[in-house]
């Protein structure tokens, strides 16, 4: 079947073979988790009497042998998976990751969690719902003392709250060992040789136990439910300190049982992080998936349950605000409970460590910081919040829809990992919804033979289960109005968490799944909202070309199958297409053109990027010297033949890249069909350094470049030293080449790069940038404009400010500064802008730039940051030519 933008695979070039790896790694729902490594790295290699040679490039490389002319390597490149490394002590963590700004980070969220559930507290009971202020006259240490006195006047840890959380806690455990459940097994762990583990499933029974306990001892007086609402303060105390002693207790005990697993070797990050993966009591009690499912969740519901029974009490009736709570809370409790048996495939369960993180968040954060949308309503009378009874209406409605959708995509995964792998137990649980089941899904396969749902509601948008959770949060604080800022802290701080943990899931399933994913992303193009119609989306695409990896971003219009755009190759910096490169190319395409990103080191290495340390980055310029300059310009001459080959291409082609990228996208130029190049920060030109030998022909070569050039440089870039920028400049005018260049002062190397950068990432420079890359690509390969005349360029305009001579290209997006301009009208008596004035352009900011127009034999703007005050340049603009500020 054809596709739009997929073509056969070009015949190989004699001039040099390699081979592509193959790397996989465990996956979400697989049982392949103890496949390590399958795949194998490539060399490049050279043929010598039939047989295969493998060049001397890494010192580590493995013996090769030839296979029907394609040569694979056997050594295996040892992994980190989940911080583990295959063959090495699990107990060390040798990822070099660390989450939430390491050791100063959690220390200050277990430092600042329980504080903020004290303030929400006391804002909650003693300042009506508002946040609690110091009083006119109160001075901040008297106001500090006078929250801690309502802390111990309110929240005391007493003796009954003790006996209340600490009963209630011992009656779940219990429930959790002695009613009855279903055993399923756990997914494979590779520390441990590919082990599963069983985990008891009990939750159902515990659930409707511990309800109809709690309705015995409120009807018959032995507790009333409402209990928990006026001793909500001494609760959460006591659930504080739990946590704390729980999180010790947990972390020492690890350690002297010799059961720590993945430590950094901070204590600090560890403890918050847990020491333990899978701790156990009698060998079915699993401590996680206790804490993850009963405690956080039975405990939010019964703070409901006494909320509606404090109203009833007061009023005689439970209004339909809290009874829309009490609705939320039991499924979302019920449906933690019905589906546990699911949980045990999670990451929290598989991953994540039972630490400070985990015991702290459902002892106390989860229950007693989500619930302040309950303490909200049983703290005020129901007149105060009315909500109209046919929007009261419409939300139970509609919350039941989502909850529908939510729960049926959450069984539509794990029946299907389930049947997958054949552990399929069907459970009579309340309720059973339509569609919780699919037969014969359709499904993506992975290199490894993983395979990623993309059916039912996974074939409608990605994280469509965040959607859903999401929506839930809001509708717990819209419920309460506006009132109080407390309702709405579960909502905003899910809303970050969840992105967050979205953001970091698709990251990961892209390293896991490698292209299976993008092709996932491809099918499904919508995260967390399905649409069916979008003005403009991208398809997203690996294709092999000579066995080089090209990641192709390809703009659709739909209502257009004929549509067709001009093509970009963007190169990479030396740790290939990373996620900035990615989003760079995206954006390109966004604006209308088919982007092909190569693989810089297919020789060497599989396409994955490089990781942004520095072993990758030694690893990165070792292959940058390494790798033959005739490859370097083999690759970027296969990319342009790849895009000229797709039926959807106008045949116009540009290149663009950064770093290492943007000595590529320049050399790519030497190709007449390029009509066009932008290279920032293009590394090696002025030394002659790149690839093997590190005498390459770059400057040399210069007026090869037909098409329209644009260099940009930061001043403060130690990659490419002034002197260096001027001999590129200086050898660019005498080759007569048609060129901008610039110089961005206080701008370093890499200014464009949105992720570790070291602090160097200007985002208003890189909008700069990026608008005078649309403007260059828009006029010559997005307008046909035909051939060049030929003639020389006719210098529009000059003027002199302060005797200084300033020459203005035509082709330049120009630069108008306010202040300037109303001294100038002072000087001439005007009070107005004339209609020239008026005009804004999108670089009136950018007072710092310091740029030679296309050619030239002179500066048309000298720097500016020597001067003490910003001059204005006004240029007449070309006939034909409208520019706005954007």
């Amino acid at each position: 079947m054809e596709r739009p933008g997929f073509i056969e695979t070009p015949g190989r070039r004699v001039t040099r073979s390699s081979a592509v790896a193959s790397e996989t790694n465990t996956d979400d729902t697989s049982d392949s988790a103890v496949d390590m490594v399958r795949g194998s790295k490539s060399a490049t290699r050279r043929r010598t009497s039939g047989k295969t040679k493998t060049e001397d490039i890494l010192e580590e490389e493995a013996k090769t042998v030839a296979t029907n002319g394609h040569t694979i390597s056997t050594e295996k490149k040892p992994r980190i998976v989940d911080g583990w490394e295959e063959g090495k002590d699990p107990k060390v963590d040798y990822s070099g990751h660390f989450e939430f700004g390491g050791s100063w980070g959690v220390l200050s969220m277990m430092i600042g969690f329980p504080m903020l559930m004290y303030y929400m507290w006391i804002g909650a009971v003693y300042y009506d719902g508002k946040f609690p202020r110091a009083s006119e006259g109160q001075s901040t240490l008297a106001f500090i003392a006078h929250l801690a006195n309502l802390v111990y006047v309110g929240a005391f840890p007493s003796i009954k709250a003790w006996t209340i959380y600490w009963v209630f806690f011992l009656f779940e455990g219990a429930c959790y060992l002695l009613l009855p459940g279903i055993t399923v097994m756990g997914r494979p762990l590779p520390h441990l040789g590919g082990k599963q583990l069983p985990y008891y499933c009990s939750a159902v029974w515990s659930f409707y136990t511990s309800i109809l306990l709690a309705l015995t001892l409120h009807f018959t007086g032995i507790f009333k439910l409402y209990t928990i609402i006026d001793e909500f303060g001494s609760l959460m105390s006591v659930a504080i300190i739990s946590g704390f002693l729980v999180s010790f207790v947990a972390y020492f005990s690890a350690l002297a049982r010799g059961a720590q697993h993945r430590m950094t070797g901070y204590p600090i990050y560890d403890f918050f992080m847990g020491a333990e993966l899978n701790p156990r009591m009698f060998g079915i009690l699993d401590f996680k998936m206790f804490f993850e499912v009963r405690l956080p969740w039975y405990i939010l519901l019964f703070v409901t349950m006494g909320a509606a029974a404090r109203q009833y009490e007061v009023y005689g009736y439970v209004s339909g605000e809290v009874g829309f709570l009490l609705m939320a809370h039991f499924l979302y409790a019920n449906a933690c409970s019905k589906g546990e048996e699911c949980i045990v495939s999670t990451w929290d369960m598989y991953y994540e460590k039972w630490g400070f993180m985990l015991i702290f968040w459902n002892l106390a954060g989860v229950p007693l910081s989500y619930c302040h949308c309950t303490i909200y309503l049983a703290n005020h009378d129901p007149a105060t919040y009315h909500w109209n009874r046919y929007f009261l209406t419409f939300l139970y409605i509609a919350y039941l829809f989502v909850y529908w959708v939510w729960d049926t995509t959450n069984s539509q995964k794990n029946r299907y990992r389930q049947q997958e792998r054949g552990t399929m137990v069907f459970r009579n649980t309340f309720p059973q919804l339509p569609w919780q089941t699919l037969e014969n899904p359709k499904t993506i396969t992975a290199e490894d033979g993983s395979k990623i749902l993309v059916d039912g509601w996974y074939g409608k948008a990605r994280k469509i289960h965040y959607t859903c959770d999401l929506f839930f949060a809001l509708n717990w604080g819209l419920i309460t109005g506006f009132k109080s800022p407390f309702p709405w802290f579960y909502p905003v701080f899910f809303a970050c968490m969840i992105s967050h943990r979205a953001l970091r899931d698709i990251q990961r399933c892209r390293n896991k799944y490698g292209e299976a994913w993008l092709e996932y992303e491809r099918r499904v193009p919508y995260l967390f909202i399905p649409a069916t119609l979008m003005t403009v989306h991208l398809e997203y695409s690996k294709f092999y070309v000579d066995w080089m990896s090209i990641y192709v971003f390809h703009p659709t219009i739909p209502g257009y199958p004929k549509a067709r755009f001009p093509g970009v190759v963007v190169f990479s910096e030396i740790y290939q297409v990373t996620g900035p490169v990615s989003r760079f190319a995206r954006q390109i395409a966004g604006q209308g053109y088919i982007c092909a990103a190569p693989s810089t080191y297919h020789e060497f290495t599989g396409p994955e990027p490089l990781e942004y340390n520095a072993e990758d980055t030694d690893k990165g310029n070792k292959w940058k010297v390494s790798k033959k300059l005739a490859a370097y310009d083999e690759d970027a001459s296969l990319c342009v033949d790849y895009l000229l080959s797709l039926p959807t291409c106008t045949g116009r082609v540009g290149a663009t890249g950064m770093c290492l990228g943007g000595h590529l996208a320049y050399r790519c130029a030497l190709d007449s069909r390029v009509k066009a190049a932008v290279c920032y920060f293009a590394t090696d030109i002025h030394s002659k350094t790149l690839a093997a030998g590190k005498n390459d022909d770059s400057l040399a070569r210069a007026e090869d470049i037909k098409g329209e050039l644009i260099m940009i440089f930061g001043k403060n870039d130690n990659h490419v030293p002034p002197e260096g920028r001027d001999l590129i400049r200086k050898t660019l005018q005498d080759k007569g080449v048609l060129f901008s260049f610039y110089e961005v002062a206080w701008a370093q190397h890499a200014f464009i790069r949105d992720e570790l950068s070291k602090g160097r990432y200007d985002p208003a420079i890189t909008k700069v940038c990026f608008e005078m890359l649309l403007e260059l690509f828009g006029r010559t390969l997005k307008l046909d404009l035909g051939e060049h005349d030929g003639r020389e360029l006719e210098i529009e305009d000059q003027y002199i400010l302060r005797d200084e001579v300033y020459v203005v290209s035509v082709y330049l997006r120009h630069l108008i500064c306010t202040e300037e301009r109303k001294k100038k009208r002072k000087r001439e008596g005007r009070e107005s802008e004339s209609e020239g004035e008026k005009v804004d352009y999108p670089l009136a900011e950018m007072s710092q730039w310091r740029a030679v127009a296309c050619g030239d034999k002179f500066p048309f703007m000298e720097s500016f940051q020597t001067r003490t005050e910003p001059r204005a340049v006004v240029p007449r603009l070309p006939v034909g030519f409208v520019f706005s500020q954007s």
